[in-house]
């Protein structure tokens, strides 16, 4: 197989995640791009892979914009002359729809919205796409090898970076606040960290694709028991409403960045 050229561009949280998930690819060649020189530094010493502060012409291949929404135009409009029409755009960028990106230039374009989990090759990673072909069979031999994927309409990618792309968040802040509980009920911040932690960590063998959530809450939980205890008191403290509260202003904002992007 000729390898491919994936060229990453910014290389924060999302675009380490990218290389993480592929530096074992025998099949790819990476090249990466940031314009700090604190980041560049951090991804030598990680990664030990040198990356250059801005791209100067990209022939073929895949580019990967790991970039802020609030910098995406002035990336294009200094940038889209040294993109050949021959590469791959991959745009994991919150909020911006392809026809933004086909406004600076005539490529393929795959708009992913994964998440962080990539970084181990089991993220999910939802796609849309301006083409019907596998191009580079880069759904086949990268996203797919990144995590599970599935393709959806454009539209609804604000309610999917919500829950997908946000998603560990939610976790992440679910399990500090389990945390605080076990510290402000007597336990030392210590012993209720490695509680947690390993909770977190086992959960993932109680998941299977037969069983709903609702199913794994059952099983816990037993009549008149703690679990239900804590249950009632989250039905009465309204935790559904809040949940839903907090996935309808997460959608709501990558609505408002899609216009702020001038998509809409």
């Amino acid at each position: 197989m000729e390898k491919l050229d994936i060229h990453i561009v910014g290389l924060g949280n999302l675009g380490s995640a990218f290389i993480n998930g592929l530096k074992s690819f025998e099949y790819i060649n990476l090249f990466l791009y940031d314009d700090s020189s604190s980041v560049r530094q951090s991804t030598k010493d990680q990664f030990s892979v040198v990356a250059d502060d801005s791209i100067t012409f990209i022939q073929s291949g895949v580019i990967i914009l790991c970039i802020k929404p609030q910098n995406i135009n002035d990336f294009f409009n200094n940038n889209k002359d040294k993109i050949s029409s021959d590469v791959l755009i991959c745009s994991p960028v919150a909020g911006l729809e392809i026809r933004a990106i086909e406004s600076f230039v005539d490529n393929k374009i795959i708009r992913v919205m994964p998440n962080l989990l990539i970084r181990d090759n089991h993220g999910f990673i939802p796609y849309v796409a301006n083409y019907d072909d596998d191009y580079f069979t880069f759904k086949k031999n990268v996203l797919a090898k990144l995590g599970v994927t599935k393709k959806f309409n454009e539209e609804m990618f604000p309610l999917i970076t919500a829950l997908s792309g946000s998603g560990p968040a939610w976790y992440y802040e679910l399990s500090s606040q389990l945390v605080n509980s076990g510290q402000e009920l007597g336990l030392s911040l210590e012993d209720s960290e490695m509680i947690i932690k390993e909770l977190v960590k086992a959960l993932p063998a109680l998941v299977t694709e037969d069983s709903s959530f609702k199913d794994l809450v059952n099983q816990v939980k037993s009549p008149n028991g703690t679990t239900e205890a804590g249950l009632n008191s989250l039905n009465e403290g309204s935790f559904d409403r809040i949940i839903l509260d907090a996935i309808q202003k997460a959608t709501h904002r990558s609505t408002e960045i899609s216009k702020e992007l001038g998509n809409e």
